[in-house]
């Protein structure tokens, strides 16, 4: 779907509501909730959602006496992390909590999978996100409020949810071809 364009050329059967395009900042709030160090600490995986730090093949050092500070993120709530100008926005599998130095995004009313595919896409990375990018090399970081400003696509929760499922059901599949492969 073109950015101007209202439907996507191919849809469900049942959906013929035009989407919107909203600002993310009007579709995900972000929200920063500190004081919980007795949930477990997690690392972010870019692609791969978040795993527990302690299960984790990474060798991470962090102070546990600074968890207290360590921002508090909900199962399917998405975070910009330091590597999110390079491959986009991601997603927690988990409750747990996160560095400080990250962004906690919530969407009410929202399919977080339908969300992830659109966030990690090289469209929204290289045209949406880029210009609001700033510094060089691995100094890069994101301008948050500029981010907020983004114009994303909005449908309804239920064609979100359709949507969603048939992108699990491709990933499964994709998932179960490779495991045959080896």
């Amino acid at each position: 779907m073109a950015i101007n364009d209202q439907k996507p050329a191919i849809r469900f059967q049942g959906f013929t509501d035009a989407w919107e395009q909203r600002k993310l900042g009007h579709v995900f709030v972000e929200y920063s909730e500190k004081g919980h160090p007795e949930l477990p600490a997690l690392t972010i995986i870019q692609g791969g959602g978040t795993v527990r730090r302690d299960e984790s093949e990474r060798s991470l050092q962090y102070d546990k006496a600074s968890l207290a500070n360590y921002k508090m993120v909900n199962a399917e709530d998405f975070i910009v992390h330091l590597r999110s100008f390079e491959g986009g926005l991601e997603k927690a599998t988990t409750l747990g909590i996160i560095s400080p130095a990250y962004h906690t995004f919530h969407g009410e009313g929202t399919d977080s999978r339908f969300y992830y595919s659109y966030f990690r896409s090289k469209r929204f990375i290289e045209q949406d996100l880029k210009p609001h990018v700033y510094g060089i090399r691995d100094g890069r970081s994101i301008d948050i409020e500029g981010m907020k400003t983004i114009e994303i696509p909005w449908t309804s929760y239920t064609e979100q949810q359709v949507i969603g499922n048939y992108i699990d059901t491709m990933d499964n599949l994709i998932t179960l071809h490779q495991r045959k492969q080896f």
